[in-house]
């Protein structure tokens, strides 16, 4: 079975009643629970007590790391049903500890004013660029012994960066990139899935760019990086199974916390979602 079949799998909460969820967060290769992976079941469980609207915010706080040998609940509160938005809040526990709080809100489909910022220009295309793996297997042909290798780690998103990087870093950089990303094999979705797959896929290099000034890359043994706390705004529909770009800048980082703010663009330009991060940054070697 393909990654991102099985992403599928562990997006497909079992019920426990109308307002509670269950589900494995096991991904082949995490040591604990990835983020993006909490938040996007959480969507799931935020979708399964609405009706007829669409997701197109939620905040998000990380409170504890998660045990991948150890199922979710997922317990759903409704704030708010309002005519065009309604609210709802989810906690996630692991043996009754809290470890992750979301809230989210829905919106009525409507027609309105339109405007946005535009696209990054003169972006090559990703079917000219190597994909993250490809990358990564040219970095270990040296085998280098300071620097982690993520490669048994399954994909289920394929990321393309439009101007690769050496992960092992020896100078400092604009604190920008560009990343093109989609499902890493095409699969049937709905718009709560995208928006699931896309939230799991925006945890994933956000927080590197925070790294970029300080020439150090997030695959450094003597580095811990961890989100704290996540949030998106939706835009306009799509399809996870499309090429999406993704425009990540990190405007400051300061006391062990870097900020990093992402723009999601269809590939014809069209603006999708923007996503705010703030994590954890510690080099070891200093505490």
């Amino acid at each position: 079975m393909s990654a991102i079949k099985k992403l599928n799998d562990i997006l497909n909460l079992t019920s426990i009643d109308e307002k509670t969820f269950t589900v494995s967060a096991k991904e082949p290769g995490w040591r604990r629970i990835f983020g993006g992976l909490i938040v996007a079941q959480a969507i799931m469980a935020a979708y399964k007590t609405v009706e007829q609207k669409q997701l197109h915010s939620l905040h998000s706080y990380f409170l504890r790391a998660g045990d991948p040998d150890i199922p979710i609940i997922y317990k759903v509160k409704k704030l708010r049903d309002g005519n065009s938005f309604v609210q709802r809040i989810v906690s996630s526990y692991q043996n009754n500890h809290l470890i992750f709080y979301m809230m989210a809100s829905f919106h009525k489909t409507e027609e309105g004013l339109i405007h946005q910022d535009p696209m990054p220009s003169d972006i090559k295309d990703p079917s000219t660029l190597k994909n993250e793996i490809e990358l990564l297997n040219e970095t270990f042909k040296n085998n280098p012994k300071n620097v982690r290798d993520t490669r048994n780690r399954e994909r289920p998103i394929e990321f393309r960066p439009v101007n690769p990087k050496n992960i092992i870093r020896t100078e400092k950089e604009e604190p920008e990139q560009l990343i093109w990303l989609r499902a890493a094999d095409k699969i049937q979705v709905t718009l709560p899935l995208s928006q699931a797959i896309l939230a799991y896929a925006s945890d994933y290099t956000i927080l590197d760019t925070a790294l970029m000034p300080h020439a150090l890359s997030i695959f450094q043994r003597d580095l811990q990086v961890a989100s704290l706390d996540h949030s998106i705004w939706f835009h306009r529909p799509f399809d996870i199974n499309q090429w999406l770009l993704y425009s990540q800048r990190s405007p400051t980082t300061y006391g062990n916390r870097g900020f990093a703010t992402g723009h999601i663009f269809s590939h014809n330009g069209d603006l999708l979602a923007t996503i705010v991060q703030e994590g954890m940054i510690r080099l070891l070697h200093n505490n």
